[in-house]
């Protein structure tokens, strides 16, 4: 076990009964539940990947071979929702982070 040094900082919290401290895992498992039935549109998933633009989505995430198997297998489970050239694109916001996470460092950010 690491031992912890803290410094102390004086600081000044009004209503100190409106916080909570959690840890790093507690903290992720609530960003991940924020995610759960939620559906993101292409203007969510530029937010999420830093407002790349939809030409960079499409070619290194989308429409990239590298992935194709798993993009067409998310597709066909109804996960992303492309119903063809210039129609709207739709993802299942859970599923498409688990993705971008997995494969964070592969992309060419």
């Amino acid at each position: 076990m690491q031992a912890l040094k803290v410094a102390t900082v004086p600081m000044r919290v009004k209503d100190m009964d409106q916080y909570v401290l959690v840890d790093a895992d507690t903290y992720n498992k609530l960003l991940d539940q924020t995610m759960n039935g939620r559906a993101w549109t292409m203007a969510d998933l530029r937010i999420w990947c830093g407002n790349k633009s939809i030409d960079w989505l499409k070619k290194n995430i989308l429409e990239n071979p590298k992935y194709s198997r798993q993009i067409g297998r998310m597709e066909q489970q109804g996960q992303i929702i492309h119903k063809g050239r210039g129609s709207a694109w739709k993802f299942k916001a859970s599923v498409m982070a688990d993705f971008l996470e997995s494969h964070w460092e592969e992309l060419p950010w």
